[in-house]
């Protein structure tokens, strides 16, 4: 839990620094899209002008690839959304060498202890990079998926999480109307990602994480008549993973399950038996909540290592990917791996490690 959180504040920073960047090439370049192939991921990441151009109205909003694939092949690039330098797997061509067909990223959000909800850069902002994204990734073929992150903080001036159940004191996490003001900026994003085009749309990465399962249940059905108001795709419920065997979160109206599952540290050959068995778990318990709640879709939406596991090997990181596929390959509709951002652990791009997802992603 406090290696996930970790993650969260990892990529709080990484924004943070990008940040600058962004409002010093938006205010002078003239440019019109997002970087080219030709240019390392994070060369050149905003390259576009904030004029009225760059929000445009829905009829001149990129069109999305058309169809919806057999299986959905991407990663989740946590730190990407305002910093491309953080993610290897931004570049259009590495994803279409990887045989990908979507990402899944999006902007992070802090609450604070009175409630208030807001993000690291303003909203306008938000929107004109997810238009450059759109024109980026749209015309290769590549679709976006767009999970909130969102981090509980004591003030906007304080960036670390202050404890209870994953970044949520308990008693704000269940506290009524607490998450009024958050639950409105995930409806105002909820829009965006219909006028865009966007794929896939979570509410909030990992609430059973962020919030503690019982309040993150409770708060998943009061949050989507909001998303269901404004956004006509797919609703993920992007779960940390342990909720699903241990709680009965109610998923009806989601169009997706989502797990994130990562090997723990230790023995390798230990850590390796027992996540092969809680994939299993995993899977059976969100096979018969799928079932029972009406939802169509399963999906991997998170994989990789971290926590204990980032002291594998790299032949070991490896075969912790592979598990992943061989354990859920024909019973979910779509793969997640994560794209570590660079102060968490290496980039994947060159290693055996993408190797491997390649080779998976081609076969799916």
């Amino acid at each position: 839990m406090k290696t996930k959180i970790l993650i969260v504040i990892i990529a709080l920073l990484a924004v943070g620094t990008g940040v600058w960047y962004w409002t010093a090439q938006t205010r002078n370049r003239e440019g019109a899209g997002g970087p080219s192939d030709s240019h390392l991921p994070g060369a050149n990441p905003f390259g576009a002008s904030r004029t009225p151009a760059q929000t445009p109205d829905a009829a001149s909003v990129p069109k999305a690839p058309s169809g919806e694939p057999a299986v959905y092949k991407g990663f989740w690039m946590p730190a990407m959304y305002l910093d491309d330098g953080q993610q290897d797997m931004s570049s259009v061509a590495r994803l279409k060498d990887a045989s990908a067909n979507i990402v899944l990223i999006g902007p992070n959000a802090k609450i604070n202890s009175a409630g208030e909800a807001r993000f690291d850069v303003p909203e306008d902002y938000i929107e004109t990079r997810l238009y450059q994204l759109a024109k980026r990734y749209y015309g290769a073929g590549i679709r976006i998926g767009f999970a909130i992150e969102t981090l509980y903080v004591r003030s906007f001036s304080d960036n670390s999480p202050a404890g209870g159940p994953g970044a949520f004191p308990s008693d704000k996490a269940g506290q009524p109307g607490f998450l009024d003001n958050y639950n409105q900026l995930v409806a105002r994003m909820a829009k965006l990602a219909q006028k865009y085009h966007v794929d896939i749309f979570s509410p909030m990465n990992e609430p059973d994480l962020k919030l503690g399962p019982a309040a993150a249940s409770k708060w998943g059905q009061e949050v989507l008549p909001l998303v269901k108001e404004n956004y006509s795709g797919k609703i993920l419920w992007k779960s940390a993973g342990g909720a699903l065997d241990k709680y009965n979160t109610n998923f009806k109206g989601y169009g997706i399950i989502g797990f994130d599952p990562s090997p723990g540290g230790g023995p390798f050959e230990q850590s390796m038996a027992t996540y092969r068995q809680a994939l299993e778990n995993l899977l059976t318990i969100a096979q018969s909540r799928a079932a029972r709640d009406n939802v169509p879709k399963i999906m991997v939406t998170e994989f990789g290592v971290w926590g204990g596991a980032l002291s594998f090997t790299e032949e070991q990181k490896v075969l912790a990917h592979r598990a992943v596929f061989e354990a859920a390959q024909g019973k979910v509709s779509g793969f997640f791996a994560l794209d570590p951002p660079r102060d968490l652990d290496r980039g994947l791009a060159g290693t055996e490690t993408l190797k491997e997802i390649t080779a998976w992603f081609k076969k799916l």
